[in-house]
């Protein structure tokens, strides 16, 4: 159980995948709790450990097709390159239990207003196929979870990764009770963008002053017009001006500024945030980590401030 009063936090050891010499490094997941516990940001007490997803719970976003080429291990060549991951049953261990990572976050933050999930934020999975990185899409299987079983009717996706959300964006198309807000590099992966419900599609060498305008100007309408019981806040480490895969150039300050606006704009409206940490590719490891223990930082600011 979380102690009342601590930012509830979401993680388990079985996300770090082998996946080989890889630039996504899974390790990020243990070294980000391992700072935060060493330097008391959080504590033991507050890490809870998901269970995985069932199988009927995934099957509310994923194809029966799909679904079944992962539990049998039919991938084939195209399809690990479309994912550019290997494909191994450890990897579908790891991506079950970051789905029921997401379901437990959502959970938590609709219970304590925020949670943070050290993992997750899957966002270029398809119902029938996985991509960049992605083989399921987690956010979406927890959003469709907290709709079916009536914890929420309405929800927002704040998608502030490198890379626009064409899996999420898809996936709610035709669900007008989530909204899909995607901030991202517009020449970048992936190069078919379907439309979010509202794309900021950047321009290279973008830093932080006009970024930060961009957040400030176009959430607030968001959360006042779309009303959210719930939004899913991806804090993507990808922005970062010294990322390997990306060209925009945001500062280690001007991404805890994004952090720290994004909580701030929620909870100013109520509305509770479930965070999962997406990508993150720096040239320097510790980069990545550091900008992740940010995001954490920021919450627990936060979820204090929320009077928890």
């Amino acid at each position: 159980m979380s102690v009342v009063g601590e930012l509830p936090i979401v993680w388990d050891e079985a996300y770090e995948a082998d996946i080989g010499v890889h630039v996504f490094p899974t390790r990020k997941y243990r070294a980000i709790r391992d700072r935060l516990l060493n330097e008391g940001t959080i504590s033991e007490d507050s890490i809870r450990r998901p269970q995985p997803a069932a199988d009927e719970q995934i099957a509310l976003v994923h194809t029966a097709g799909y679904l079944s080429k992962m539990t049998e291990g039919r991938f084939s060549r195209q399809d690990e390159l479309l994912l550019e991951l290997p494909y191994s049953n450890q990897l579908k261990q790891a991506m079950w239990l970051c789905a029921g990572g997401s379901i437990l976050t959502g959970r938590l933050a609709l219970e304590r207003g925020l949670a943070a999930h050290l993992g997750g934020g899957f966002h270029h999975a398809f119902p029938d196929h996985g991509e960049g990185f992605c083989l399921i899409n987690d956010v979406a299987v927890a959003l469709r979870v907290l709709r079916a079983d009536g914890s929420i009717e309405r929800a927002a996706v704040f998608d502030c990764d490198l890379h626009q959300g064409n899996g999420t964006a898809a996936i709610f198309s035709e669900e007008p009770e989530v909204y899909t807000f995607s901030i991202h590099q517009q020449n970048n992966y992936p190069m078919w963008k379907p439309p979010s419900d509202r794309d900021l599609g950047l321009a290279d060498g973008i830093g932080d002053t006009e970024y930060l305008r961009l957040l400030r100007e176009y959430l607030p309408s968001i959360l006042e017009d779309h009303r959210p019981d719930l939004v899913f806040y991806l804090a993507g480490a990808d922005p970062y001006r010294e990322d390997q895969l990306g060209r925009l150039e945001l500062s280690l300050d001007g991404l805890r500024e994004r952090d720290e606006s994004v909580l701030e704009m929620c909870a100013a409206r109520q509305v509770p945030v479930a965070i999962a940490l997406a990508g993150g590719y720096a040239l320097r490891f510790e980069d990545t980590v550091e900008i992740h223990c940010n995001t954490v930082r920021a919450a627990v600011k936060q979820f204090e401030l929320l009077g928890n």
